[in-house]
């Protein structure tokens, strides 16, 4: 690099530098922020197929009984 473009540099720097700089603090924070975003996602999903899952199925195993029970009362009820 010679010193002609080293200084054009430099000068493109003290013009434009605190534009990228905000621009880039700006990518940042949207990259943490879609990280925090992604964890917390994550974690709603694992409760849903930790917790919510096993207890829809077990609600369906216990409508499915109920279901059968209803049934029995009837027939032994028509008698």
């Amino acid at each position: 690099m010679n010193a002609d473009s080293f200084a054009d540099l430099l000068m493109l720097l003290k013009q434009y530098g605190p534009l990228v700089l905000v621009a880039a603090f700006f990518l940042w924070q949207g990259w943490v922020r879609e990280n925090r975003m992604s964890k917390r996602i994550e974690h709603l999903e694992d409760q849903q197929r930790n917790v919510l899952m096993p207890l829809c199925e077990r609600c369906a195993d216990v409508i499915a009984q109920n279901t059968m029970m209803m049934e029995r009362l009837e027939k032994a009820l028509d008698r």
